[in-house]
């Protein structure tokens, strides 16, 4: 015979609720009665009771004014000049104190000639190297020229020079 065709299905069935009815009863929060008569009167109480005033949001402090100094007057300055270069120094110029003269490519007899110039020619010096002068005609040609015949020529000293005898007593 079975479990279920006995009379011991229904007691076992009994247990089975009675545990699940206390099971549920353990995990209930437990409910506490309170008369309706004095929790209404605990809360017209609370509504009526004087509360203590919060206070109103204020505005800021004011602020005290504060005296602002102007800040100093910047100076004016000139408007920066550029800078000053000193202007290039005239060119030097010479002339030529031989009837002829023979132009070279470069500094020296051993260049090759390359033309001549008369006396009285006005030339710009260049450059100055052992004795010859770069110079550069008007219409920008350039040659090399023996200095001793340009007006760049050194000079002789009057002591250097020799002197007229002195006539002798008599």
């Amino acid at each position: 015979m079975g479990l279920i065709q006995g009379r011991r299905f229904p007691k076992v069935l009994a247990w089975i609720a009675v545990a699940a009815f206390l099971l549920s009863c353990s995990t209930m929060a437990p409910t506490v009665h309170q008369d309706p008569a004095k929790t209404l009167a605990e809360e017209i109480e609370k509504e009526n009771a004087v509360k203590p005033k919060e206070p109103e949001p204020s505005a800021p402090p004011a602020k005290r004014a504060e005296v602002v100094k102007p800040a100093p007057p910047s100076p004016v300055l000139p408007p920066p000049r550029p800078p000053v270069s000193k202007p290039a120094p005239p060119p030097r110029v010479t002339q030529v104190l031989w009837d002829s003269v023979n132009l070279r490519e470069g500094p020296g007899t051993t260049h090759k000639v390359i033309g001549n110039v008369k006396k009285g020619t006005t030339l710009t010096i260049l450059e100055d190297k052992d004795g010859w002068l770069h110079v550069r005609f008007r219409d920008g040609k350039e040659a090399w020229i023996t200095r001793i015949a340009t007006s760049e020529a050194p000079k002789i000293a009057p002591s250097a020079a020799p002197s007229p005898p002195k006539p002798k007593p008599m």
